[in-house]
């Protein structure tokens, strides 16, 4: 009776003893691929040290703050396991339908419950996309980061992207916690949300990608798309559509459009820059719905030395006739003794479906908001710009706008400024009504009142978008209420005729003041606050308004939040006129709401897979006519 006890405590022992044997080897396979992996990081921090001031100042938010993580990590800094707002973090078990509402009267995008009481982590720079009843929202949060490597050991797969998804038209959203940044070791999701969709099922997510080579020896870096076709619900691991060498080259600030005509084609622009003192905004392009894409196209290339000056922040969109539009802005070296050079805003378009570019037009220097580097706060705040273009079915159809903020109207003297002067921003609207053969600068959307008893009130950080009937809509953060230009409002101003008179609106009844951030990730003494927020109309044009997430700050802690609205009516065509002059409507209530907008009389669309191309020619024919006849210009 003994032996067989003997024999099970042999079998127990020998198991226990293959157990630790494979645990080490294990162990030491994870300590290789740890080892390796900082090899690489260690060359991509000595290669991104070589970036002049110039380039590292306008390189993105999300791009920052990883290189900022990773030269913590190389020099031994990073947080710690021992920190209390990592190790109380982890993957959330289970998603939750956010049925509160959001600070300010606001739509709750991020889930609160999942960051610790403690800390406040970085949840900024939001990009949407809504189809039929499936919203998707894109942001970066650094949340994230702890939720995908939960020891902050570094050597496991890490995101700085969160994502959230409503299946009621934006009314309410379940934060999934962060977009998966795939299973290779080395993978890096560094933020730079930009999200489409090309149907109520398929949507994509384009961010930005580090990684090594498969033994772990080399950083490469570039653009890279998650797909979901569960209406964001889950996602694919991310595929990398650009692969630059990360001892060379860097890329940054992704775009992505899909065209209305086909939704097979997509088209993505982004920043390559190159160590070797060269900045490109490039393209690449899909016909197939993302499996595949094309080599990179050049749409501008400045080359000098150092990085006299410098090309980024590009925006992308594809008209109603299939033709792409890309604005960027460009940022030439300081002269000696200022803190800002003549920044600009250019304009290129593709006739071809990307397989060339015109010569980029300058549509308008730029003042750059604040004391040309910070807005009061401090707050980092760029002057990149926002496209939008008209798809709809009336004689607006294939205007395009582009909008950024400018100091121009309003600059005084400010002693405690590198330049001397303080720029106070509004938010300028060009626009074209010959598919951008050339521009109208329209002017400041909400010009400072003449009874504002303030010095000067920053407007910053805008996006642009036009609904099914072609309204105009325009988001930013604003200091209108705050004398003292320090506390942040959301504002939107709106425009039923082409940007001939704009009406504001205030779609959040708080506002917060920006405080240096808490974040454990990317600890430092600025008030962080977005890098962009987009805005978005219904792709599919089937439901009227608008939809946009932002932030909000409370208590040095971030939240994404959003709001869903609809302006003015739209003109009779007959009183559309086009005009210099940009005329003012008193503040008004509008239709600001958390619930759904009524559908327009098309009806929803269904839930299939994908629309067929000839189905979005359908929707906008009349206007795929005019924009196909002068396609020639």
């Amino acid at each position: 009776m003994s032996r067989p006890a003997f024999s099970s405590s042999v079998l127990v022992l020998a198991a226990a003893a293959f157990l630790l044997a494979a645990g080490a080897q294990a162990q030491q396979t994870v300590d290789r691929s740890l080892a390796s992996n900082k090899v690489a990081l260690k060359k991509f921090v000595d290669a991104t040290d070589k970036l002049s001031p110039n380039v590292r100042q306008h390189l993105s938010r999300g791009m920052q703050n990883y290189l900022r993580y990773a030269n913590a990590v190389v020099n031994g800094t990073a947080p710690s396991t021992t920190n209390a707002a990592a190790t109380s973090l982890s993957r959330p078990s289970k998603h939750r339908l956010l049925s509160d509402p959001g600070p300010g009267g606001t739509i709750l995008v991020s889930d609160p419950a999942l960051d610790p009481a403690a800390q406040g982590y970085t949840q900024s720079t939001t990009s949407s996309a809504w189809c039929g009843n499936a919203v998707v929202v894109g942001y970066e949060d650094t949340g994230a980061f702890f939720r995908t490597d939960p020891s902050v050991v570094f050597g496991v797969p890490n995101s700085l992207d969160g994502v959230s998804f409503s299946t009621n038209a934006g009314k309410n959203f379940t934060d999934l916690g962060f977009l998966t940044p795939g299973t290779f070791s080395a993978n890096a999701l560094l933020g730079d949300p930009a999200v489409t969709c090309s149907s109520p099922t398929h949507f994509q997510y384009a961010s930005v990608l580090n990684t090594t080579t498969p033994d772990g020896l080399s950083p490469i870096i570039g653009p890279s798309i998650s797909f979901s076709t569960d209406a964001g619900q889950t996602w694919s691991n991310p595929r990398q559509v650009v692969s630059l060498d990360g001892n060379t080259e860097l890329a940054d600030k992704p775009s992505l459009a899909v065209d209305p005509t086909n939704p097979h084609r997509m088209y993505l622009t982004y920043t390559h820059f190159s160590f070797q003192f060269c900045t490109n905004v490039e393209m690449v392009r899909s016909t197939d719905a993302g499996k595949t894409w094309s080599a990179p196209v050049s749409i501008n290339s400045d080359c000098s030395n150092p990085h006299i000056v410098m090309d980024t922040g590009s925006n992308v969109v594809v008209s109603p006739g299939g033709k792409i539009y890309v604005v960027y802005e460009s940022f030439p070296q300081p002269p000696v003794g200022s803190s800002f050079g003549n920044n600009a805003i250019y304009f290129a378009r593709s006739l071809n479906e990307g397989a060339s570019f015109s010569a980029p037009v300058k549509i308008s220097d730029v003042v750059p908001g604040g004391d040309g580097i910070q807005l009061n706060g401090p707050i980092d705040a760029n002057d990149f710009p926002q496209l939008a273009v008209d798809r709809t079915n009336r004689p607006s159809c294939g205007t395009v706008y582009i909008a950024w903020p400018d100091g121009r109207n309003h600059i005084v003297p400010d002693r405690n400024a590198p330049s001397g002067t303080y720029a106070y921003p509004d938010i300028f609207v060009a626009k074209s009504t010959n598919l951008g053969a050339s521009f109208k600068v329209l002017g400041a959307v909400s010009p400072t009142p003449k009874d504002f008893r303030g010095i000067g009130r920053d407007q910053f950080l805008p996006a642009i978008a036009v609904d099914n009937d072609g309204e105009v809509a325009v988001c930013y953060y604003d200091r209108r209420n705050d004398r003292s230009n320090l506390r942040v409002d959301r504002y939107c101003s709106t425009s039923a005729n082409q940007g001939k008179v704009w009406k504001d609106l205030q779609v959040s009844n708080l506002d917060w003041l920006p405080i240096p951030n808490l974040d454990p990730l990317i600890p430092g003494q600025r008030a962080d606050i977005s890098e962009y927020d987009g805005l978005t109309s219904e792709f599919l044009m089937h439901s009227d308004g608008f939809f946009g997430a932002f932030m909000i700050e409370l208590s040095g802690k971030q939240h994404v939040v959003a709001t869903k609205f609809q302006g003015a009516q739209p003109l009779p065509s007959a009183a559309i006129e086009d005009s210099d002059h940009v005329g003012r409507d008193p503040l008004f209530a509008g239709s600001c709401s958390s619930g759904s907008l009524p559908r327009a009389s098309r009806g929803a669309s269904n839930g299939s897979a994908f629309l067929r191309p000839d189905a979005f020619a359908f929707l906008r024919t009349g206007c795929l006519i005019r924009d196909h006849v002068t396609a020639s210009l």
